[in-house]
């Protein structure tokens, strides 16, 4: 089976983003899965249209992107993508998005296509989220999920990690080896 998974760059202000970090810290293989990465750029115009690329690229059974939400305490594994894009804080080309509808005519809310094992959330780090914001993480968790109503698509999913000051780097990434190791 082949995984996809996506991390972003650093925005705002921050000088890392630990989802670049943790995407390319994973391994190629992990139980026989191959294992492709990608870094997105923070950037409305571009970050879906790069990863729908490698989409096409790869034809993968699977998709997680992933986001940082530096405040959080948990690795968050999302379960609702909004069609809005609303936030306080400029991609890194400087689009700033309030009350914006992020595709016209499409449902309010789409759900993750992806279901994890029950012993994912027993990971002592690990919580569900109903809410990936609405800033760039839910705008590709939306579209994805979006794209996946029209045609054949892989499982999609978004997890969100906390900076590395809540939770360490090494136990995060051997926490999210683990989430991959039960695919």
């Amino acid at each position: 089976m082949k995984i996809l998974v996506s991390g972003f760059s650093p925005f705002a202000g921050f000088s890392e983003n630990i989802t670049q970090k943790l995407v390319m810290g994973l391994p190629d293989l992990i139980n026989g899965n191959e294992i492709h990465k990608t870094i997105l750029d923070v950037t409305y115009q571009t970050a879906f249209e790069l990863l729908d690329k490698r989409i096409e690229e790869l034809s993968p059974d699977i998709v997680i992107a992933t986001g940082m939400a530096a405040s959080r305490k948990f690795i968050s594994i999302e379960k609702i993508a909004v069609n809005i894009n609303n936030s306080n804080t400029a991609d890194n080309a400087g689009i700033l998005k309030k009350d914006s509808i992020i595709i016209h005519g499409a449902e309010t809310a789409l759900t993750a296509t992806l279901e994890y094992p029950k012993s994912v959330y027993f990971m002592d780090i690990v919580d569900t989220s109903y809410s990936a914001g609405t800033y760039i993480c839910n705008d590709i968790f939306y579209r994805l999920l979006e794209k996946s109503t029209k045609r054949a698509y892989p499982f999609i999913s978004f997890i969100h990690f906390p900076s590395a000051t809540n939770i360490s780097y090494e136990k995060q990434l051997s926490t999210f080896i683990d989430i991959l190791s039960c695919l």
